[in-house]
């Protein structure tokens, strides 16, 4: 049996750098979230860990798939088992993409509106200042 060593590696990096992700999101759960956060940061918070710690678990498996691929007896024989494999690997690579794709649309709506309450807190808690009311504007020759 002829072991492809690149592949290996590939797949033992994928599956040790999916597992680092996992056990990263998982410690970083432990930590309370702070006292101001809103019900709608926890909730986010809480979906952000499941898709990461998903995105991180799903990168171990395909590591582990990639892996494998060489030392799996069936897959090396027949060439219609290999096929559907690779095709597997691929789809869930696929799925990974769109996985993190989706995180990243998430975190970047989650952002705006916390960046948006943030405007509003800070134009609500601001006194209206006489000078900054709009003047009219009157060109220099005419004063």
């Amino acid at each position: 049996m002829k072991i492809d060593y690149i592949s290996a590696a590939v797949g033992l990096s994928a599956f040790a750098g999916g597992t680092a992700i996992a056990v990263w999101h998982h410690k970083k759960r432990r930590q309370s979230p702070p006292p101001e956060c809103s019900r709608e940061d926890r909730l986010f918070l809480q979906q952000q860990y499941l898709r990461r710690t998903q995105s991180g678990t799903l990168m171990a498996l395909l590591g582990m798939l990639i892996f494998l691929s060489d030392f799996l007896p069936l897959v090396t024989r027949s060439a219609k088992v290999a096929t559907i494999y690779v095709i597997f690997i691929l789809f869930l690579g696929l799925w990974l993409v769109l996985m993190g794709m989706a995180d990243a649309i998430a975190s970047r709506t989650a952002l705006r509106r916390s960046l948006r309450q943030q405007r509003m807190m800070r134009k609500a808690s601001s006194p209206p200042d006489a000078d900054s009311s709009p003047q009219p504007r009157v060109p220099a020759e005419h004063t």
